[in-house]
């Protein structure tokens, strides 16, 4: 019973000081709100940008090896290539 009361006591205390809260201060608490609210906001588009930013440099690491091997390739293929139409004469022994 006596926790019942102190919890009640509690509530209506913190009714009353909520009810006895001046303008400015509940527009202070107000313009608090908005400006955490907003840095979290903004906190949250940085690290979404930061997920993209890793995703696009993996994949451009990705691109870059990929296209390093296909221009190895091709040159693999031009040597081949060359050889097959001008071959080069056995060394003499």
């Amino acid at each position: 019973m006596k926790k019942i009361i102190i919890a009640f006591t509690g509530v209506a205390f913190a009714c009353a000081l909520s009810a006895c809260s001046s303008p400015e201060l509940k527009a202070q608490q107000k313009t608090e709100r908005q400006v955490l609210e907003t840095k979290q906001q903004a906190d949250r588009q940085v690290e979404r940008a930061d997920k993209s930013l890793v995703l696009s440099v993996a994949s451009t690491a990705a691109a870059t090896a990929n296209l390093t091997a296909k221009k190895q390739a091709q040159v693999d293929a031009d040597a081949a290539l060359q050889q097959q139409l001008c071959p080069q004469p056995a060394p003499a022994e």
